[in-house]
């Protein structure tokens, strides 16, 4: 399953001409976008929506409402043109090993719930010097859904964007604020960063041994009762050779 670009750049530009008919604005999907690595001058939103997969090995098919949307939009005022990049991200499917990420399809409602939103935020954004009118259109279940969200076969957790990926990576904080894993992902430039306990209990024990060597070597200080002692016996071995000369 791949999202329908034709009717999403249809349904946009519907949207968009209905709220500002002077305009022109272009909407591609664009599956390099990062999150928080907008281009100079382009504004990020993000949301997430009910989505439905079908594994292309085994025709598994699952439904989602934790589908994310990444969007990064541009806005030339002089000119009364905008850009839109959208990114949708994919699942896996949970019964195949080594499955590849699947892109979702979404139904007619949903597909007019997600560009709806985009649209509000393009005219929240450039039109409306950030006051929005309408509140977002709330995730519609199409379907009943049993369990918690699958984040390890969410290519959004993997990558740090889904906010529920995010909870199960997030732990409490090590001792070593130096000792961090960081999780690459397949886009550079995004990756999440978690505690890594291994590595900070064996900074610690080299640590401990350290602190064990100090104390095992010499003092920086010497003792002046050795220091008198040493003169003394100087002393006594220069007059017992001018005594027995």
């Amino acid at each position: 399953m791949v999202v329908d670009t034709r009717t999403w750049e249809q349904t946009f530009q519907e949207l968009i001409r209905e709220a500002k008919p002077w305009a022109t604005w272009t909407l591609k999907l664009d599956g390099n976008l990062q999150l928080d690595c907008p281009a100079q001058g382009w504004k990020q939103y993000q949301q997430r929506a009910f989505g439905w997969f079908r594994c292309s090995s085994c025709q598994r098919s699952w439904a989602s409402a934790q589908v994310q949307i990444l969007c990064h939009t541009y806005w030339k005022h002089w000119t009364s043109q905008g850009q839109v990049r959208v990114r949708v991200f994919g699942q896996r499917c949970q019964k195949c090993s080594w499955s590849q990420y699947e892109m979702p399809e979404f139904s007619s409602g949903s597909t007019t719930r997600i560009l709806n939103n985009l649209v509000q935020h393009i005219l929240e954004k450039y039109y409306r010097n950030g006051m929005r009118k309408s509140s977002e259109m709330p995730v519609i279940l199409e379907v009943p859904l049993d369990g918690s969200h699958d984040t390890a076969n969410c290519e959004a957790c993997t990558l740090g964007v889904c906010g529920q990926g995010l909870k199960s990576y997030m732990t409490k904080p090590s001792k070593s604020p130096l000792c961090h894993l960081y999780i690459r992902s397949s886009s550079p430039g995004t990756g999440v960063y978690i505690p890594n306990p291994a590595k900070n209990q064996s900074a610690g024990a080299k640590g401990a041994k350290g602190s064990e060597y100090e104390k095992l070597g010499p003092s920086d200080g010497s003792d002046p009762l050795v220091i008198y002692v040493t003169i003394l016996l100087l002393v006594l071995m220069v007059v017992k050779c001018f005594t027995s000369e």
